[in-house]
């Protein structure tokens, strides 16, 4: 025999108990073995997904637990899954039976729909499988358009069965029952205007029915009511929502139903309940002392008629531009608000949490997990939302507005970044387009563009980004900022495109000689480059040498290219495809030291003519004691203003140092070039002459000290 559940049909708000099949007979006869394999029968009104009319239905694929005991028993065996492939009121569910039956005795049967993996028994004592009765503590039930019934239906919507004393030779048949209660709330339009809907909640008194929906553990085993125990304090709530998509206006006078179910309740004589309506003029809501016991029992519609009478429309936002500003005060905190959009459009939807939601005045985010909002969508009329600010980020985080419409392509606005910069109240989350960006830098996911003059960031939310420095690209995406930075957030990879590639660049290093040798220069077109500069692929890169003084250059070092010369400079070479390195070598320059009391020079005796010293000639011309040589001194005179020559064929003299006697006297040395006051002079000539300044005196000169090279 069947529990006493109850169940309902939907017929103008009349509640009828309807009889299905009685236990089948086939299979009387089958061995234990055999019944390994099993199916059974479920039957009721308004059970389960799909609505034919008033007329609730099962569809292929929907799954139960099924559960059997000896009957007088209460030792429960979790059968598992039983799934359907039929669609109708009556539908049979196969599965897998956990054990085999004694054909002399007698079971009783337990059937409860949805299916959860966790539910082990249908004396639920709060340790397995919960349900959801209605909506979970934090969501909404949905209704769409006016008097609509098709919601009552699915997950959300339990309901069970129990056949007793079922011989082991028969298969169950079951009549499902209902676990929820259903609220009808007729709502009167009782102001002078059109009213549209978008909201109705039940709120049960907090002291004597804390909580009316959530997730339960349900014991529907036991004789008479079910035992309903909540999962937890949070997962339940006294208030039961209900969001209203594609309402219908009402007329003045006229009404329209909405439905939602609850956990069976009841209020007694005296206790409060209080009813919420949010319309075209904002929320209307009503507190209701019950006259009397007044039940929400499963299985039955308790209807409440209301009558909505707010005549003001008071509203917190009437534009896109005004969310952004409450989100803004609203801060970490979220708040929620009641107002009104016209003409919004679904500008943009970035994956399956945002969209962007855009009317005359700008644009607005919306983020919410599984939004199902599609670009193109539309939207006009009265609406609930929370919103708050999230890292500098304005966003609503919840809607109860359905947008309405097949998907359409919305063009993005075309901007550029001297718009952008200094107006993030105007521009804040449009779905924009700019052109003939600059790219300057790329850093993982943050790409850096100039306009001209004017700079920004490029944020590539999908990954790092294709384009490189020098490119010029095309960017879609939406106008926004992380904490204080201002940023294009880039939500997929073809939303860059590159319309101009820059040539690929590679880095030329070097480093300086460290022991005083000489240093060298790197240049291209003309001007020098620090070492770590980027040099574009196919330009000519020019390196210069400069040896210090005792030294001369020797060659180059390069990795990643080809001098043209590796002994010579300057020289060049091409950037190729890699990375380039550069060092330069540097050696000791040669030096003779021409010491004249080492030569086997006579006392006395004038050398005029030139006279060889290794690579070097030195020569006095004839110009009276000009060019003698005294051993009292070491030193070969030069006087009254005569010149001597330093000279070779083969090398280059770049240095030349003067050693005095003790009687030298003050004149200067001079050089043809002009007049030095020190010993040393440094030229670049193969010949070198020298005068001693002024038409009289003399300098004595011990030795001449020749640096050079090849």
């Amino acid at each position: 025999m069947a529990k006493n559940f109850k169940s309902y049909v939907l017929s103008a708000l009349a509640v009828a108990a309807i009889a299905f099949s009685s236990c089948s007979k086939s299979d009387e006869g089958m061995t234990p073995a055999q019944k390994k394999d099993f199916s059974v029968v479920l039957s009721g009104v308004s059970t389960k997904t799909t609505n034919n009319g008033m007329k609730t239905e099962w569809k292929a694929n929907d799954a139960i637990n099924l559960f059997h005991c000896v009957a007088g028993t209460t030792t429960y065996v979790s059968d598992g899954e039983f799934k359907t492939s039929d669609n109708g009121a009556t539908a049979t569910f196969k599965g897998t039976l956990a054990e085999g039956f004694d054909d002399t005795k007698t079971y009783n049967w337990y059937a409860i729909y949805p299916y959860n993996k966790y539910n082990t028994t249908p004396a639920n004592t709060g340790d397995d499988g919960y349900v959801v009765i209605g909506s979970k503590s934090n969501a909404k039930q949905s209704q769409t358009g006016n008097n609509s019934t098709a919601h009552i239906s699915g997950t959300n919507y339990p309901v069970a069965g129990v056949v007793e004393k079922i011989a082991g030779t028969e298969k169950p048949s079951f009549t499902m029952k209902h676990l929820t209660a259903l609220v009808a709330i007729t709502v009167k339009n009782g102001t002078t205007a059109p009213i549209t809907v978008s909201n109705v909640a039940l709120t049960s008194d907090p002291i004597t029915t804390p909580d009316i929906v959530g997730t339960y553990f349900i014991d529907f085993a036991s004789s008479g009511t079910p035992v309903y125990k909540k999962s937890g304090d949070t997962y339940v709530s006294n208030t039961a929502s209900l969001e209203v998509k594609n309402g219908e206006e009402i007329a003045p006078g006229k009404t329209a139903t909405f439905y939602m179910a609850v956990k069976p309740f009841q209020v007694a004589n005296g206790d409060d309940f209080t009813v919420s309506i949010t319309g075209s003029n904002g929320v209307d809501e009503k507190t209701i002392t019950s006259p009397k016991d007044f039940d929400f029992e499963a299985g039955k519609v308790k209807t409440i008629n209301y009558t909505y009478t707010n005549t003001v429309a008071t509203y917190d936002f009437e534009d896109c531009a005004t969310i952004n500003q409450l989100a803004e005060a609203a801060g970490s905190t979220e708040t929620e608000y009641f107002g009104k959009l016209t003409n919004a459009v679904i500008s943009f939807v970035g994956n399956t949490q945002n969209a962007i939601i855009k009317d005359a005045s700008g644009s607005a985010l919306v983020y919410k997990s599984s939004h199902g909002l599609k670009q193109g969508q539309t939207f006009s009329g009265t609406m609930t939302i929370k919103v708050k600010a999230y890292q500098g980020l304005n966003e609503i985080t919840a809607i109860d507005a359905s947008f309405t419409g097949t998907e359409t392509n919305v063009d993005p606005e075309e901007l550029t970044v001297a718009q952008l910069i200094g107006n993030y109240s105007t521009y804040q989350n449009a779905y924009a387009k700019l052109t003939g960006l600059e790219v300057t830098a790329v850093d993982g996911k943050n790409v850096s563009v100039k306009d001209g003059t004017n700079a920004y960031l490029v944020f590539t939310n999908y990954g790092n980004a294709s384009c490189a420095v020098g490119d010029k690209i095309t960017v879609l995406g939406t106008v926004t900022r992380h904490n204080t930075d201002e940023e294009l957030k880039v939500w997929k990879a073809d939303d860059i495109t590159v319309t101009y590639h820059a040539p690929t660049t590679h880095k030329v290093t070097f480093t300086q000689p460290t022991d005083g040798s000489g240093s060298f220069t790197v240049s291209v077109d003309g001007s020098n480059i620090s070492t770590g500069a980027d040099v574009m692929e196919g330009k000519t890169v020019t390196i210069t040498a400069t040896a210090n003084s005792g030294y001369k250059f020797s060659s180059w070092t390069v990795s990643g290219a080809t001098p043209a010369s590796a002994t010579s400079s300057p020289t060049t070479f091409e950037m190729g495809s890699s990375d380039v390195a550069i060092s330069a070598s540097f050696v000791s320059a040669g030096v003779d030291l021409i010491d004249f009391s080492t030569l086997g020079l006579t006392n006395g005796t004038a050398y005029n003519d030139p006279f060889t010293q290794g690579d070097f000639t030195i020569t006095f011309p004839a110009k009276g004691n000009n060019g003698k040589y005294y051993t009292s001194g070491t030193a070969i005179r030069s006087y009254g203003g005569c010149t001597f020559i330093v000279a070779s064929t083969t090398k280059t003299i770049s240095k030349i140092e003067l050693t005095y006697g003790a009687d030298d006297g003050t004149n200067a040395i001079t050089a043809n070039v002009g007049t030095f006051s020190t010993d040393t002079w440094t030229g670049s000539a193969k010949s070198v002459t020298f005068t001693v300044g002024g038409t009289s005196g003399h300098r004595r000169i011990k030795a001449v000290k020749v640096t050079y090279s090849d």
